[in-house]
């Protein structure tokens, strides 16, 4: 029972000290921008955060108490009394009591704390509760992120279980950098030891799937007409089609293993696209900040807050964690971060701002000069896109529309005169199919492409 109680005591206090932790956070904040004279900060909010911190802390207070009356309680067998023991006077134990409530309908609390400490945790958390909930309903309240952490990749795990070793000793001897550099910019779960793992594995399913292709291959004949499979012309043997067909084993699980190589970079440059896309925007945001005369590290936790910048708010996510967990300072964390950004032009954002805060510079004026920029590249991209997007419709119609309907006519008339099959060897119902098909393969070109240049509304 004492295991269990001790358990539960500590995982509320875990969830206590987070809530302190959003808590207090606030409340810098709110004195941080005290210090700017164009700030009105309401009065009401500031006494619901000091007595929810006040309510929290009294509350990990009792709680940590009971801690020692817990252990003492937890015990496999009962110690035998010697003789000092029996003189010595002992202080008489605490007596524990469990409390249950349930702070929203889909879960429920049960704590042990003393006696004597009851009725001041109740009081402690109703007076919480009651804070927290004001808060709620009237001001904005630090939403707790919707991150999922810990869950287990098990394509990664079969991965390392067969090639572990050998990934490990390739890292090892800095083979793999430069996928390490691309891994870290797109913010991957996995360390580079992991991924050469899942590249090894990827290209041996391939180099499966080459062997299933290649006996297909040796015994029947594939053909664009229907039926597409068809059984191997007369006077082929498979050792003759073994001959033309066994490049097939091993030229796919080389592109298999190349295109798994190459994706983090691919992820990291559709990454970077995505937040110079948000980044004008983040930078006259935090030029009105600091407007405030705020401390810098404070207009990052302001645009954290803000649940507009997806994209760019990982970079700053990084910073944070860099400042808060690593202590780093702001601007040594400034230049680690710029390094693995994956957008260039937030690297020469955190840049000029370490070079400004190093320098005692206006904080204000570089982000005020700085937004004009990246308005003005904005701006010009989309202007870009447009002659882009009209000059592409153009060869869309000439080459999907208009060329296709003059070479079908073009090869029916020469197809009724039996010219085509002589010329092209082809009849009229396969270069019907490959028609089609490369129509259909020119529109995804082109939706592709315009997808991949279009940038983010």
């Amino acid at each position: 029972m004492n295991v269990e109680s001790l358990r539960e005591n500590i995982k509320h206090m875990k969830e206590v000290i987070k809530e302190l932790y959003v808590f207090t956070n606030q409340v810098d904040t709110i004195k941080n921008l005290e210090m700017g004279e164009k700030v009105n900060i309401n009065n009401e909010e500031k006494k619901l955060l000091d007595d929810v911190i006040e309510s929290l802390s009294s509350q990990l207070k009792i709680l940590n108490g009971t801690i020692p009356e817990l252990i003492n309680g937890i015990g496999f067998f009962k110690k035998l009394e010697s003789d000092s023991d029996s003189l010595r006077v002992q202080k008489p134990r605490e007596k524990l009591v469990q409390i249950e409530y349930s702070p929203d309908e889909s879960s429920k609390v049960s704590l042990t704390i003393t006696e004597r400490d009851k009725k001041d945790f109740l009081e402690n958390l109703s007076k919480s509760n009651l804070s927290i909930n004001k808060l709620k309903k009237k001001f904005a309240v630090e939403k707790p992120e919707n991150v999922n952490f810990g869950k287990p990749n098990y394509y990664a795990k079969i991965s390392n279980h067969f090639f572990r070793e050998i990934s490990n000793k390739l890292v090892a001897k800095k083979y793999f950098e430069v996928l390490n550099k691309d891994l870290r910019m797109m913010n991957s779960q996995f360390v580079v030891g992991t991924y050469v793992s899942m590249i090894f594995l990827t290209s041996l399913l391939a180099f499966f799937a080459g062997i299933i292709l290649l006996v297909i291959l040796l015994f029947f004949d594939l053909t664009l007409t229907i039926p597409f499979i068809k059984e191997i012309p007369a006077g082929q043997t498979i050792i003759t089609r073994f001959v033309n067909y066994f490049w097939v084993i091993f030229i796919i699980p080389l592109i298999a293993g190349f295109l798994t190589y190459v994706l983090p970079s691919s992820e990291a440059r559709s990454l970077g696209k995505k937040i110079d896309q948000e980044l004008p925007f983040v930078v006259i945001h935090m030029s009105a900040i600091a407007t405030s005369g705020v401390e810098p590290i404070s207009i990052f936790k302001i645009i954290l807050r803000s649940e507009e910048y997806k994209y760019s708010n990982i970079e700053f996510r990084k910073l944070m964690n860099l400042i808060n967990f690593h202590g780093k300072d702001f601007v040594s964390a400034l230049r680690e971060t710029s390094r693995t950004c994956p957008s260039e032009k937030m690297r020469v954002l955190l840049d000029g701002l370490a070079t400004t805060v190093t320098s005692g510079g206006d904080m204000h004026e570089y982000l005020d000069k700085h937004s004009e920029t990246l308005l003005f590249d904005y701006r010009l991209e989309r202007e870009r896109y447009t002659k882009t997007s009209e000059t592409f419709m153009d060869i869309y119609i000439s080459i999907v529309i208009a060329a296709p309907m003059i070479f079908l006519l073009l090869f029916v008339i020469m197809g009724s005169t039996g010219s085509l099959i002589g010329y092209l060897g082809i009849g009229i119902d396969v270069l019907s199919i490959l028609i089609i098909v490369g129509i259909v393969i020119i529109n995804l070109g082109f939706l592709l492409f315009l997808k991949l240049k279009q940038p983010t509304m």
